[in-house]
């Protein structure tokens, strides 16, 4: 049930390094001034959606380019020496107060609603946290929400234990239209017609078999995942949702490490978003 609109949200999915076309449609948003009332966002979609809302258009991909084959931020020499294959220190540390400085005041000045989704592995249920400053356990759960199961530490947030959001909601479109956001604009990372299918269930099993609630929820993700997909394309169809999603099947994967793959992708968000902006703006004036 959608609760009484608080004005326009925007929903940004996850995907890793194909999150970067989320981080082109934001960053043509951004530089035609438009404003979110409302924001949510899931693993990479979380990450691209702190630079919009700080108004640092490009910071994105800039660190993505200039950094994705660099060891120090991710690789197996840092999966083996700390856990996780995206290194901590280097990616929520060094990146962000010095090497791609990220305005936090600005961020933390924002007037639109902001959430961050993660998933309890007590619970196997999503958390979405509002996200009002970046610094100290905002970051901890921004970390969490990127943490893929298998390749990240479990991270722990005010005493919880958190993952991926995406292992418990991909895209969470119905959680910020019960929030009070009923009309949304929704960045998905896959084409059109896209169908999840089951990953790496019996090493999930092995790894995690001390939370049974998370499991459950990872192994069942692709279920839940084309739920959402449906539902979406059911509100698109009634008008009540925009959607962006990628126009052209790209060859990026989730840990992806080709400059010039992330670079495609994100110039397809970037198309995408100029090509439809003329309809964003007839969908958020309520024509």
């Amino acid at each position: 049930m959608v609760m009484g609109s608080k004005g326009i949200g925007v929903v940004c999915e996850g995907g890793g390094m194909r999150g970067i076309y989320t981080a082109g449609v934001l960053d043509v948003l951004g530089e035609h001034g438009v404003h979110f009332d409302g924001a949510v966002g899931t693993s990479a979609g979380a990450i691209h959606l702190i630079s919009f809302l700080a108004g640092q258009h490009g910071r994105s991909v800039r660190f993505y380019l200039g950094y994705c084959r660099d060891t120090r931020f991710m690789g197996l020499r840092s999966w083996i020496s700390t856990g996780d294959f995206v290194n901590y220190d280097f990616c929520y540390r060094a990146i962000p107060d010095k090497l791609v400085p990220f305005d936090y005041e600005r961020f933390e000045a924002s007037d639109t609603e902001f959430y961050v989704t993660c998933t309890d592995v007590e619970t196997g249920q999503a958390v979405y946290h509002r996200t009002r400053s970046l610094r100290g356990e905002g970051m901890q759960y921004l970390r969490a929400s990127a943490s893929l199961p298998v390749f990240s530490k479990i991270v722990q947030c005010e005493g919880r234990g958190m993952l991926d959001g995406s292992s418990a909601d991909s895209i969470p479109v119905a959680f910020l239209r019960e929030a009070g956001f009923g009309r949304c604009v929704v960045i998905l990372t896959r084409p059109e017609g896209f169908v999840k299918k089951p990953e790496m269930s019996g090493l999930i099993k092995m790894i995690y078999k001390k939370y049974p609630a998370f499991v459950k929820a990872q192994c069942t993700r692709h279920e839940h995942y084309n739920a959402e997909l449906r539902a979406i394309e059911a509100l698109e169809k009634a008008g009540e949702i925009f959607v962006f999603r990628p126009s052209e099947t790209k060859p990026v994967r989730r840990l992806e490490r080709n400059a010039a793959r992330i670079l495609e992708m994100y110039e397809l968000g970037r198309r995408d978003a100029l090509s439809r902006f003329q309809a964003l703006e007839a969908f958020m004036a309520g024509k």
